[in-house]
């Protein structure tokens, strides 16, 4: 019998990335795509596709509960960038919470975790983002009430280059111009090709919720194909398309709190110093993608550019 999964953010970048990936395997998985609005193009494809669409808000504890009525496993997301977090960023902490408090009063089997470690942590209290404190104070909060979950590191994503603009290439001189805000040329970044690869590590959890359940248990899975910096992603793109490029950062993202995250990869990187891919990943019979595959694939004909 299939069981039912609810997907946070299912018309967003990662729940997207889950909910489409579990429609194409409706044999062992009904997908509950959860969303403030139903009626938006996104959603409406996603019904097409097989999901139940369902209305909710990680703000409305009540609307919670009903919308994971009945679900074996639940993808948890919260975005910082939705405007009720931005305007008090306190609320990502408080829909996480909601979030968890729903799946234990629904009896949820496997609930996953997107997540961030602490700041305060990795920094010594002197880079304090609330886009990693909010996540990680929700991850304490499930140890806490013993829900039994998976956390994931999902990195930085390589579709932020096209999502949000970072590289565009200039006809007129004939290259690749690559801007982002704070990140240095040497920083290294664990990235992450979310279409790729999140929905099938998150597939994989949910595949081995049975047989692996005690050994997956509030274990942290670093969802990165590899820590690359800015000319690297450069030199890939130079590699494929034979086009030259440049990097520029930019003084600011134009969200203070984003900005202290840059400063701290660059003074930290990410998520120390694992191997990547990670190894449980690997365990569970995820192949992970690289820069190659997504210049290949998205980053090119976003350009216009053509592969050699």
């Amino acid at each position: 019998m299939s069981r039912l999964i609810a997907v946070c953010g299912a018309t967003g970048n990662q729940g997207g990335s889950v909910a489409k990936l579990l429609l194409q395997h409706l044999d062992a998985y009904r997908v509950r795509a959860l969303t403030r609005d139903p009626q938006s193009a996104p959603a409406r494809r996603l019904a097409e596709l097989g999901a139940e669409v369902v209305q909710a808000d990680l703000t409305v504890p009540s609307n919670l509960h009903e919308a994971l009525c009945g679900c074996w496993g639940v993808f948890g997301v919260t975005n910082f960038y939705d405007s009720k977090i931005k305007d008090d960023p306190s609320s990502e902490e408080r829909q996480g919470k909601n979030l968890v408090d729903a799946a234990l009063a629904n009896g949820v089997q496997c609930f996953i975790w997107s997540t961030l470690p602490s700041s305060h942590a990795i920094s010594g209290g002197r880079l304090v983002s609330q886009i990693y404190e909010g996540k990680y104070h929700v991850d304490d909060y499930i140890r806490a009430k013993e829900c039994p979950a998976v956390f994931l590191y999902t990195g930085n994503f390589y579709e932020n280059m096209v999502f949000r603009s970072h590289m565009r290439y200039n006809c007129e001189l004939d290259r690749v111009e690559f801007h982002q805000a704070i990140i240095k040329e040497t920083t290294q970044l664990a990235m992450l090709y979310v279409q790729k690869d999140l929905g099938a590590v998150t597939k994989a959890v949910f595949d081995h919720g049975d047989a692996r359940k005690h050994s997956l248990n509030h274990q942290y899975l670093d969802c990165t194909n590899a820590r690359l910096t800015p000319l690297d992603i450069l030199a890939s793109v130079k590699k494929l398309t034979g086009k030259d490029g440049t990097y520029h950062a930019l003084p600011t993202t134009g969200v203070p709190d984003r900005d202290v995250m840059f400063q701290l990869y660059n003074e930290a990187g990410m998520y120390g110093t694992k191997a990547l891919p990670d190894e449980n990943i690997c365990a569970l019979g995820v192949h992970m993608h690289g820069i190659d595959d997504f210049v290949r694939e998205v980053l090119a004909p976003h350009l216009g550019l053509l592969l050699l």
